[in-house]
């Protein structure tokens, strides 16, 4: 095995994992939205589900930040270096210049665990504890 097929393993599993944490989110709101309640002018989102939401929320603006992120830092990077260096050249870029990214990476898996967490239990006591 060689570094770039341990790179090629993480690109590939860290990517099929956002794909699904995002898929799991929008299922998770959707799970919400149909335990609400409507008025005349209002929609009511039952109270154990309002910190199921914001984990949701919490978990979708992580995903949509690790990507503008990277997108950010990759992208000047690259003008940093094509301003010093030509086409070709070989370089090494910092082990930090991912953590920013990771970061969010690790916040949007935590906050759609918890999201699950107050969903799953939001159903058993809906149906299985009556």
């Amino acid at each position: 095995m060689k570094l770039k097929d341990c790179r090629k393993a993480y690109y590939d599993y860290s990517g099929k994992t956002s794909d699904l944490l995002r898929y799991i989110g929008y299922a998770g709101l959707a799970i919400v939205w149909t335990f609400r309640t409507s008025t005349e002018n209002k929609i009511v989102i039952p109270h154990d589900l309002v910190w199921g939401s914001i984990f949701l929320l919490c978990g979708l603006i992580s995903d949509i930040l690790q990507y503008l992120i990277a997108t950010v830092i990759w992208g000047c990077y690259h003008r940093y270096k094509e301003k010093r260096i030509s086409e070709g050249t070989e370089f090494q870029a910092s082990q930090y210049i991912n953590w920013p990214a990771n970061t969010f990476f690790a916040l949007k898996a935590i906050a759609m665990v918890a999201a699950y967490w107050v969903l799953i239990k939001f159903l058993f006591d809906s149906f299985w504890t009556k």
